[in-house]
């Protein structure tokens, strides 16, 4: 099961990346020696999950996207990369709208 979910998550990105159904094809052959038919089975569940993904609300993706700049900030400060650190401060800060 976690291979399957490995696989739906690795064409999940290769949608992401805009790749076509051929070229998706074609790398589940290399990678997987996967039919045609069961890639694009992997194909569909990917689309389900990126439909998922695109009906987050505003307040979802506002609290992911704050989470994620606190984990990069926290990051750049324990490397004392202090520029980068304030840079994700500053886009918190604009996220939330705290900048005007």
């Amino acid at each position: 099961m976690n291979e399957k979910l490995l696989r739906v998550d690795t064409v999940y990105g290769m949608l992401c990346d805009g790749k076509s159904r051929s070229d998706i094809l074609r790398n589940c052959a290399e990678l997987w020696n996967l039919s045609p038919r069961m890639a694009d089975n992997y194909i569909a569940e990917a689309r389900t999950k990126l439909e998922d993904d695109c009906r987050m609300s505003r307040e979802a993706f506002m609290a992911e996207a704050l989470a994620g700049y606190r984990s990069l900030r926290a990051q750049a400060e324990r490397r004392g990369q202090l520029m980068c650190a304030k840079q994700c401060l500053d886009a918190q800060i604009a996220l939330v709208g705290l900048s005007k």
